[in-house]
């Protein structure tokens, strides 16, 4: 008898195959043969889980997006100034695609934008999981705002600066490891633009 928790080890087991294979060869190249094969199953089995390709590749959105949550979850949780917060998570962030490469292939997604059975299914099912970390984001930012920490800015604004900012650093080939790592310069600047200090000439009415 299946449990549960077998059901979701397959149904993991199945995402990883998936994205390893989406980052060799490619989104349009893959087959779900393809997908069962790297994970030692039968064709039949991954349909157990996903109706068709489409559904494997929004899956993968919603997977990482829900570890995503998890982990802005427990930094939030965390008893550190926002400013650090901030820091951690995206620090945490560019350590977990430096050691799964295969996820930035997915999130330039360059192999999946052009099937529209795809992009149907990601605006219903993906980006209201994408709104969702944008709004744990801005909770973070709102926290700084309140404790004085943070210039009073969008919160929702900042979160998706947030997000936009490690993207395209990452999209631009930034380097996620090593001494000098772009990325984490990205960091910074946009950590600077919302501290709260003040301006010359101007007092506390420039803050």
């Amino acid at each position: 008898m299946r449990t549960k928790s077998d059901a979701s080890s397959r149904r993991t087991a199945l995402l990883q195959a998936a994205l390893a294979l989406f980052g060799e060869k490619g989104y349009p190249e893959t087959r779900v043969e393809d997908v069962a094969r790297r994970a030692g199953v039968a064709k039949g089995t991954v349909y157990l889980y996903f109706r068709d390709k489409p559904a494997i590749c929004i899956g993968l959105f919603v997977w990482l997006l829900q570890q995503a949550l998890a982990l802005t979850a427990e930094i939030d949780a965390l008893p550190l100034p926002p400013r650090q917060k901030l820091e951690k998570l995206f620090s945490t962030w560019a350590s977990g695609v430096a050691s799964s490469p295969q996820v930035l292939s997915l999130l330039s997604m360059e192999n999946v934008n052009q099937s529209n059975a795809v992009m149907k299914r990601f605006r219903k099912q993906v980006l209201p999981l994408v709104r969702q970390v944008q709004d744990a984001i801005a909770h973070i930012v709102r926290q700084g705002i309140r404790q004085g920490e943070f210039r009073p800015v969008d919160g929702r604004a900042a979160a998706t600066l947030f997000l936009a900012s490690f993207h395209a650093e990452l999209l631009a080939g930034g380097k996620l490891t090593g001494r000098h790592r772009p990325i984490e310069s990205v960091k910074e600047i946009f950590l600077h633009g919302l501290l709260t200090r003040p301006q010359p000439g101007r007092g506390s009415a420039g803050r």
